[in-house]
């Protein structure tokens, strides 16, 4: 793994809600207090019941924070990529981290221990408010991610999520950066579900796959049945 430049560590902290407040001279100061860890893919970050002492930011690389059902069946929560936090809801009330958190790809890591921050916090009030800013970001997605478990049929899920991604420049093309299996825990379903839900959608008209590849058809068409 490359070691990533100090532009690159400041800017991916900018791209973070959390930290996106902080002025030049709170975010170097957190820099400063803190340590970058560098983990090969399929690295666990933290378990359940482990006292949540930390949070971790990504610099460069993807994690994913997911439980696992008594058969061993893994619900994906969120899949994060740099510019991401996680870990920080449990951190911020000094209990343990409710979920697995692993990393995907070879990742770079800020981690940000509770007693750092509150040191940082006590030295600089004016943190606070700008991190709970940030925080009213995090409680979106998960009302978000709530909403579209509880209420919305497979399609419609997968509907959201390919809407979400970011298309290629000039196309309406975008790249599934996880795989079908993660992609199936991620909106709460099995892999064979999802290839159904898949092929509904090419029936459809409404977008075409080639692997990781998607072609949005018809933008509109897949926004009405998100939001079925």
């Amino acid at each position: 793994m490359s070691k990533l430049t100090i532009k690159q560590i400041t800017d991916a902290m900018r791209q973070t809600p959390l930290l996106s407040h902080l002025d030049d001279e709170e975010i170097r100061a957190l820099l400063d207090a803190c340590l970058t860890e560098h983990l090969p893919g399929g690295s666990q970050v933290f378990s359940p019941n482990q006292p949540a002492d930390s949070f971790y930011v990504i610099l460069a690389g993807r994690a994913k924070v997911y439980k696992l059902s008594p058969k061993g069946d893994e619900q994906i929560l969120h899949l994060y990529g740099p510019g991401k936090t996680f870990g920080q809801a449990a951190m911020w009330a000094g209990i343990c981290y409710p979920a697995h958190a692993e990393v995907l790809e070879d990742t770079t890591l800020l981690v940000v221990k509770r007693s750092v921050l509150k040191q940082l916090i006590a030295d600089a009030p004016e943190m606070a408010m700008a991190m709970l800013a940030g925080m009213s970001g995090k409680l979106r997605e998960f009302n978000n991610l709530i909403e579209q478990l509880s209420l919305k049929e497979v399609p419609a899920r997968l509907a959201n999520v390919l809407l979400e991604l970011p298309a290629q420049p000039g196309t309406d093309i975008v790249m599934l950066k996880q795989t079908k299996r993660e992609l199936a825990g991620q909106i709460g379903t099995a892999p064979e579900t999802l290839s159904r839900a898949f092929k509904k959608l090419s029936d459809a008209g409404l977008v075409d796959v080639r692997g990781p590849k998607i072609t949005i058809l018809d933008p509109d068409g897949l926004s009405e049945l998100a939001d079925a």
